[in-house]
C-alpha cells in the first residue's frame, strides 16, 4: 500500500490510526457475490459488466490467477491455477483442472486453450501462479506452485518477443509498485499493466513486465502512484527500457 507513507509520515501516526483511517477509500463501498462461477468483470467506467468465464474454467476451483500477454499478440491473456483436494469425507475432490490458459481477444473475450496447444498440464493441487520473463528473452514465462508437490516452471518458447519495462521509482517505492504502464504506438496504444506487490495467492508477478509489440512502439506511458503522468522514448532496436520517476 504505497500511499501509507504519505498518509502516515511517522510510526506513531500509523500506530494510533484505526482501520477506518487506513482503509477509508476501500471501506466506502460494499459489494456482495451472488454466484460462485469464475467471472470476468469488465470496467466500463460507470459500471462493471459481469461475463462468466468459459465452461473449462468452471470445472474446478481456481486459487491462483495471473494476467499477461503470453503469446505476444498485443491482447492480455489469463492463466488459472486449478483444483482443490481438501474435501470433506465422502465428498469427491475437485481435480478436473490441469491449469487453464485463456487467450484474450482484446475485447473481453477469453478462449480456453487445450494442454496440447498451450503446453501446460499440471495434475496436482495447484495454488499460486506468477508470470515473469525469467530468462530475459522478451517472452513471458509462467510459474505454478502445488500443494505437496513440485513447483512447475513453464518456459515460453513460441511467443513473439516484447519489450521489457523497468521502473526506477521514487524513494520509498523504488520499484514503482502501484504504477500503470502501457506502450504507445504511432496508431493506437497497448493495454495497461499495473505493478503489484502481490498478484495472487501467495504469489507476485515480476516487477519487470513484458509489454507486447505487435507493431513498432514509440514510447512507454507511465501513470505513477499519486497520479503523475510520464512517458519515455524507446531507442531503436531496444529490448528493454528503464523509466525513471518524473519522466
Amino acid at each position: 500500500m504505497p500511499w501509507l507513507r504519505e498518509a502516515f509520515p511517522t510510526h506513531s501516526a500509523f500506530s494510533t490510526a484505526g482501520i477506518e483511517d487506513i482503509m477509508s477509500t476501500s471501506l466506502s463501498t460494499s459489494v456482495s457475490a451472488a454466484t460462485l462461477a469464475h467471472t470476468l468483470f469488465l470496467n466500463r467506467g460507470d459500471r462493471f459488466d459481469a461475463i462468466p468465464l468459459p465452461p473449462e474454467a468452471q470445472w474446478a476451483p481456481a486459487f491462483g490467477v495471473t494476467v499477461a500477454d503470453f503469446d505476444g499478440d498485443g491482447h492480455e491473456d489469463a492463466f488459472l491455477a486449478q483444483n482443490h483436494f481438501s474435501a470433506q469425507p465422502f465428498t469427491p475432490r475437485c481435480d478436473a483442472g490441469r491449469g487453464l490458459l485463456l487467450r484474450g481477444d482484446g475485447k473481453g473475450g477469453l478462449t480456453p486453450l487445450p494442454a496440447g496447444q498451450s503446453g501446460i498440464a499440471v495434475f496436482g493441487e495447484m495454488r499460486g501462479c506468477a508470470s515473469a520473463d525469467y530468462d530475459g528473452d522478451g517472452r513471458t514465462d509462467l510459474v505454478v506452485t502445488q500443494n505437496g508437490a513440485a513447483t512447475c516452471l513453464f518456459h515460453n518458447a513460441t511467443a513473439r518477443p516484447g519489450l521489457r519495462v523497468k521502473l526506477a521509482g521514487p524513494p520509498g517505492n523504488l520499484d514503482g509498485i502501484g504504477a500503470q504502464v502501457r506502450l504507445l504506438f504511432a496508431k493506437g496504444r497497448g493495454p495497461i499493466r499495473e505493478l503489484h506487490a502481490g498478484s495472487g495467492y501467495w504469489s507476485q508477478d515480476s516487477l519487470t513486465p513484458v509489454l507486447a509489440t505487435p507493431g513498432k512502439p514509440v514510447s512507454v506511458w507511465v501513470r505513477w502512484p499519486g497520479g503523475k503522468i510520464g512517458a519515455a522514448k524507446i531507442p531503436p532496436g531496444a529490448t528493454e527500457v528503464t523509466v525513471p520517476f518524473g519522466r
